[in-house]
C-alpha cells in the first residue's frame, strides 16, 4: 500500500526518540521540506545539513527503508500525490477561510512573502551568470509548459522588442521535437519547470546540451534533478508544494532577467524600440494592430 504524507510524518515522529542527534536533524528537515528533499541526492542533502552520505544512508535504514534511494522514491510519490491541482486549491481555500481579513489582502500578503523568500534563495552570482548567457546567445529559445506557457510568451514579447530573436517552445510531444530541430550551436535555452520532472523538460535540456547550446533553468524545487544538465539554475520557491501556486515569483525573476539584458545593451535595446515605433507610424497601425484613422 502506498504510504501517504500523514503516514510518513507519523513514521518519522515514532522513530524520533530512538534516532541520534544527527538523524533527528534529518527528520526535522524532512518534516518541513519533504517536497524539496524529493529531488536531492544523498550527497546534496548531506551537504545541506552538514552531514555525511553515510549518515543519510543509516538514517533511511533507521526509519525502515532499504536505503536512501528507497526513501527518496517515497518522497517523490508523496509529492506527486499531495500536489494535485485539486488538493493544492483545496489547501489554499481552507487556509484562506481559516484566517481573518479580506481574500485580496491575504493573497497579496502571501505573494509578498514568497517574493521576499525568493530574494534570499536566488544567488546573485547565478543571476548575473544567467544574464551573461542570454546576452551571448544568437537566438533565445524559451521552454514552458501548461500554465507556465505565459512566461514563455512574456519573454518572447519583451525580448523581441529589444531586438533579440526569441522563439517559444510551449508545445508537447512531436510538435515540441519540431521546435527542437531549430536549435543550433550558439543558441541559448531558457527553460522553466516546476515541481514535476516532465519528459518534455528532460528532452529540451538534453538536446540543448547535445547541440552545445547553453541553458538556464528557472524552477522551484527541480534544481538538484537537473544540476548536471544546465549551465545555471535560478531556484525560487513558490511556497509549500501542497498549496495553490501563482506565477508571481517566476514572472518577477523573468522580468528582472529581461531588464538586466536591456541594461547591458541600452543602445541596441532603445534602437530596436525606436525602429518598432517608426514602423508603426509609417504603417499607420496603432499599438492594438488596427489601422489608425487617416486625417
Amino acid at each position: 500500500m502506498q504510504e501517504e504524507l500523514n503516514d510518513f510524518q507519523r513514521r518519522l515522529e515514532d522513530h524520533l526518540p530512538s534516532l541520534t542527534k544527527s538523524q533527528q536533524r534529518i527528520a526535522s528537515y524532512l518534516l518541513a521540506n519533504y517536497d524539496e528533499a524529493a529531488f536531492l541526492s544523498a550527497a546534496d542533502m548531506a551537504e545541506r545539513l552538514g552531514l555525511s552520505e553515510a549518515t543519510m544512508a543509516r538514517f533511511a535504514q533507521a526509519i525502515g527503508y532499504d536505503g536512501f534511494r528507497d526513501l527518496r522514491r517515497c518522497l517523490q510519490r508523496l509529492m506527486l500525490v499531495k500536489a494535485t491541482p485539486a488538493s493544492r486549491l483545496q489547501h489554499k481555500l481552507s487556509e484562506l477561510a481559516s484566517s481573518q481579513g479580506h481574500v485580496l489582502t491575504k493573497v497579496l500578503d502571501m505573494e509578498l512573502q514568497y517574493l521576499t523568500e525568493a530574494s534570499d534563495t536566488i544567488d546573485l552570482t547565478d543571476f548575473d551568470h544567467a544574464v551573461d548567457i542570454l546576452l551571448s546567445g544568437k537566438r533565445i529559445f524559451v521552454f514552458a509548459s501548461g500554465p507556465s506557457g505565459i512566461l514563455a510568451e512574456l519573454a518572447r514579447w519583451r525580448l523581441r522588442r529589444l531586438g533579440i530573436q526569441t522563439i517559444t517552445m510551449t508545445e508537447s510531444g512531436r510538435h515540441l521535437l519540431e521546435k527542437l530541430l531549430l536549435l543550433q550551436q550558439g543558441d541559448v535555452v531558457l527553460a522553466t519547470g516546476f515541481q514535476h520532472v516532465t519528459p518534455e523538460l528532460v528532452a529540451v535540456l538534453d538536446h540543448a546540451r547535445a547541440t552545445e547550446c547553453r541553458s538556464i533553468l528557472l524552477t522551484d524545487t527541480l534544481g538538484p534533478a537537473f544540476r548536471t544538465k544546465v549551465d545555471v539554475t535560478l531556484a525560487a520557491r513558490r511556497g509549500p508544494v501542497s498549496t495553490f501556486h501563482s506565477l508571481t515569483v517566476p514572472m518577477s525573476v523573468l522580468n528582472a532577467l529581461i531588464l538586466a539584458v536591456a541594461m547591458a545593451r541600452p543602445d541596441a535595446s532603445l534602437a530596436a524600440l525606436n525602429r518598432l515605433q517608426g514602423l508603426r507610424a509609417m504603417s499607420g497601425l496603432d499599438v492594438d494592430g488596427r489601422r489608425s484613422a487617416q486625417p
